[in-house]
């Protein structure tokens, strides 16, 4: 779907997006064709898609043989894929995404392809790795430096609690592309990405990923401080800790991977936590 038609089923819908809600909308074919690609849709596999707006990703998926669950907040845009794919193997949930993820039935190995509103981006791939029944894989487009962050190696700055969280329950995660802003109606201020994140096979127990993050959490704190400082108001003094398991405690908490915090936690935890 290109700018024009962009334009006039917005004016038909009598929609002007808007920029608080994420509504940029994607108009190029390619990058619409690489999602795809790189999604690897099987048919008859069920995909969720958050905030279709005009249904260009949906179309695809479809196209593809996938079974979508696209949950869209407003009413308008709603409808109007239940009329555009009418009679597809579509369910359009019209209601708020963050609010219905958590109930969401769905059935195993799910997947979870989206051109995300940059507005509620960190909080549905939280939701999403959160639930008991978690998707398989996530393919999404993000801010560029949301990107950045979720896929951040060890020492970078862009490294936070989100990071983490996406280590301990991913086996991959990666930035397979950047997109640039040029490729949207109305145009955004920022660039793009499309990320990956697949869920590991095997992945950490979630009384496990609770004590980490909440270790993680603490370190995070206060971002620029030293790692015994940040940990030392809720544990204490860390630093023999720290060097038994072999971090240094002048490092900062962006310069640890998941391995590292799970070491921590592990210590942390047969001393008192």
């Amino acid at each position: 779907m290109n700018i024009d038609k962009v334009k006039n089923e917005l004016g038909k819908l009598g929609i002007r997006p808007n920029k608080l809600m994420g509504q940029n909308f994607l108009v190029d074919d390619d990058v619409l064709d690489n999602i795809i690609k790189v999604a690897g849709i099987k048919k008859g596999e069920t995909v969720v898609e958050i905030g279709p707006g005009l249904g260009v990703l949906t179309s695809r998926l479809l196209s593809a043989g996938a079974k979508v669950v696209a949950i869209e907040q407003q009413r308008e845009f709603g409808e109007y894929l239940r009329k555009q794919f009418k009679g597809q193997e579509l369910d359009v949930i019209i209601t708020n995404a963050v609010l219905k993820i958590p109930e969401l039935r769905l059935p195993k190995g799910y997947k979870v392809v989206s051109n995300l509103p940059y507005s509620i981006t960190s909080p549905v791939i939280n939701l999403f790795l959160s639930r008991d029944n978690k998707p398989s894989e996530m393919v999404l487009m993000v801010q560029k430096e949301v990107a950045q962050r979720l896929t951040a190696q060890k020492n970078s700055s862009e490294r936070g609690l989100l990071t983490v969280l996406v280590e301990l329950i991913c086996s991959e995660n990666v930035k397979l592309f950047d997109v640039s802003r040029q490729n949207f109606y109305p145009e955004p201020k920022v660039e793009s990405a499309v990320i990956k994140l697949k869920i590991a096979d095997s992945p950490t127990d979630p009384k496990k990923i609770e004590g980490v993050m909440q270790v993680a959490k603490a370190g995070f704190s206060k971002k620029r401080a030293i790692l015994k400082n940040a940990l030392k108001p809720k544990f204490g003094d860390t630093t023999s800790l720290l060097q038994r398991a072999g971090i240094d405690p002048t490092a900062r908490a962006e310069d640890l991977i998941k391995e590292e915090w799970e070491q921590l936690y592990g210590l942390l935890s047969a001393r008192r936590i």
